[in-house]
């Protein structure tokens, strides 16, 4: 299996795509369809931190009912340690990008300034979880661009069913928000770096309560929901790396100038993850707004 993407970057070759908001494999919402090289592969073991429980128990009930619940955000995040702020041009030349990629396969593959970054993040491991991975990217950004096909507020490593119970209730997929935020197992740890000022994604650094459905299948309503409370957010700084979980509430913002950014993000997880191939093709496309135009 490919995880790390290696080639020039230059300005000319960023892949840009239409802006829709959908997700696009970070955080997405959608259903998408699966490679018939992943519908070959068997599925990793079932562990606890990724077990649907709300929807199990759901699924025993012959009129099954999506409730309401009290939702409860730590959002634990925190920054540990600032790095020095690269240069574009260091960042431009590092030229390796991970998807989904074992951490130790990573660091000996990776260009020199990812290589200190992981280095300096291993100290910050937990060395709870049974897997550690790194996604990375180097993207150049116009102004108003956006790394990732949504601005929703989210969390990462949330427990998503794609099966018959989903459909079950009405939806191809669902994410067991219940089952993340109250279940037994500890969530996934994650370690993120930006490496600018321009596209800094923002975080919540207090915790948050809100109302919610047990189930959803999007994080449209959620968004809603924190932007009508408009609770303080955090810009990560530049160069910094900080250590939040899989209850943290985040989202992506546009580019307020056009500059290279390096993001990489270490997980910590119970999880086996297998990336599928169609995620390594469009991992690193940066999103357009429609009347700015799209190539790619």
């Amino acid at each position: 299996m490919t995880t790390a993407v290696r080639k020039e970057r230059t300005r000319s070759a960023q892949q840009v795509a239409r802006f829709t908001g959908e997700g696009a494999y970070h955080g997405s919402t959608r259903s998408r369809p699966a490679s018939t090289s992943a519908a070959q592969r068997p599925a990793p073991p079932p562990v606890d931190e990724v077990r649907p429980t709300t929807l199990e128990r759901l699924a025993a009930d012959d009129r099954p009912v999506i409730l309401p619940f009290d939702a409860h955000f730590p959002n634990l995040f925190r920054v540990l340690e600032e790095l020095p702020v690269p240069t574009e041009e260091a960042i431009q030349a590092d030229r390796v990008t991970f998807v989904w990629s074992p951490f130790a396969e990573a660091l000996d593959q990776a260009g020199p300034l990812t290589r200190s970054v992981l280095e300096a993040m291993r100290p910050h491991l937990t060395g709870r979880k049974r897997h550690i991975y790194i996604d990375s990217k180097i993207q150049f950004f116009a102004a108003g661009d956006v790394p990732v096909d949504s601005q929703h507020w989210h969390l990462d490593g949330t427990i998503v069913a794609r099966d018959e119970r989903a459909k079950r209730l009405g939806h191809p997929l669902l994410h067991d928000m219940r089952a993340r935020l109250e279940g037994p197992a500890e969530p996934p740890i994650y370690l993120a770096y930006q490496s600018s000022t321009h596209c800094a994604t923002r975080f919540l650094g207090a915790p948050l309560d809100l109302r919610l459905p047990e189930l959803i299948p999007d994080f449209d309503e959620l968004d809603r929901l924190v932007r009508a409370l408009d609770p303080p957010a955090l810009a990560q700084p530049p160069a910094s790396i900080a250590r939040f979980d899989g209850r943290t509430l985040h989202r992506a913002v546009a580019a307020e100038r056009p500059g290279w950014r390096l993001w990489i993000r270490c997980v910590e997880t119970d999880r086996e993850i297998l990336p599928d191939p169609s995620i390594v093709e469009c991992y690193g496309t940066v999103y357009r707004p429609l009347d700015r135009g799209a190539a790619g």
